[in-house]
């Protein structure tokens, strides 16, 4: 391609942060109807993107060397780059893209010809990308993110509730015990099992949710119910992930792209946090309750505890039920619940 035009973001790496940038996918949408927006991404971002539509066309990451030929090649004039790495600049850097677009962070300022310093990690993570989009010219999307299910993927969910042995008319409630970033951030899966009865006792159908890798953390919740446990999603990409979130009641998750794919679709949640912030990484989209023992060294962000987990561990299993039956009784958002106390934290 001769003439280099439209823009290519290189998206986040995680399925969480991928449906958080979606407002800046419409905003640059939005910026330029009709024009070329491309999205290079891992695999599973990329079927992300692919579903929420405001991209043109998305390019799956495999090989940095490969990935940077052929992004030459494809001739693009801007590279908008979300995630803060070093790595994330490189590939725009040696494809020659003429204007590249992020924070000045990880020693990469001199690959980047227009940047700004980092910004403060005060507001949601949703508003991050705010003051790169109006160094450009561009109005940022105030709005939650959304994605919408292509018929193939929730044809795709619907097989695996039926392989499931789950009816259209269950009273389905999602338990995601994973989260990718560390044990850190998962409440222990034997008080999923234990919420699974208890729930399974008030008359909603359990079902947990799981991603590739997870099923050891599967299995230790199933080896505690005394209630049929299904389990679902491993062998699904995100898309088809959050098509099962559409088709539930309510989803129970961690801090973790379930938990987000979840309020993107509209899904009541109930999320379970401890080492990281609510503040900036709950969920947006949907009614939920932040269930978050704020303890002293929270939010601390680390994948290994050296205290007793406490953040996670003073969450009972009784206060996740009354959320969720809270949660489903009224349809409102709560805020964030501090569960052996009274206070709120915004």
């Amino acid at each position: 391609m001769s003439t280099r035009e439209g823009r290519l973001v290189v998206a986040p790496n995680w399925i969480g942060d991928a449906v958080l940038s979606l407002p800046v996918m419409r905003a640059l949408a939005r910026a330029a109807p009709g024009e070329r927006l491309g999205v290079i991404a891992r695999p599973g971002p990329a079927a992300i993107y692919r579903a929420e539509g405001s991209a043109s066309e998305v390019r799956t990451a495999s090989n940095l060397v490969r990935d940077s030929i052929a992004t030459v090649q494809a001739g693009f004039a801007e590279a908008w780059l979300l995630p803060n790495s070093f790595r994330s600049a490189l590939l725009p850097f040696l494809a020659g893209i003429p204007q590249r677009i992020g924070y000045a962070t990880d020693g990469r300022a001199a690959l980047l010809t227009r940047s700004l310093p980092p910004p403060g990690r005060t507001d949601h993570q949703l508003r991050d990308y705010d003051p790169l989009l109006r160094l450009s010219g561009i109005e940022p999307d105030e709005d939650p993110p959304r994605l919408p299910i292509p018929a193939e993927a929730a044809d795709r969910a619907e097989a695996a509730l039926a392989r499931a042995g789950l009816a259209p008319d269950d009273r389905l409630a999602l338990l995601g015990p994973g989260a990718a970033f560390g044990w850190t951030k998962r409440w222990a899966p034997e008080r999923f099992g234990r919420l699974a009865d208890l729930l399974a006792e008030r008359g909603h159908v359990c079902a947990l949710v799981i991603g590739p890798g997870e099923e050891p953390i599967a299995q230790a919740a199933r080896s505690v119910v005394e209630h049929p446990l299904p389990v679902l999603g491993a062998d699904l990409d995100p898309v088809e992930l959050a098509g099962l979130a559409a088709r539930a009641r309510v989803v129970v998750a961690n801090d973790s792209g379930p938990m987000h794919l979840a309020a993107a679709v509209g899904t009541p949640v109930v999320a379970l946090f401890g080492p990281t912030d609510p503040g900036r990484t709950g969920p947006r989209g949907s009614a939920s309750v932040v269930l978050d023992r704020y303890v002293f060294c929270s939010p601390c962000y680390l994948t290994e505890c050296p205290y007793r987990h406490e953040c996670m561990n003073e969450i009972e299993v009784e206060t996740v039920v009354a959320a969720v039956e809270k949660l489903m009784g009224s349809g409102t958002h709560y805020g964030v619940i501090s569960p052996q106390n009274t206070k709120t934290r915004a």
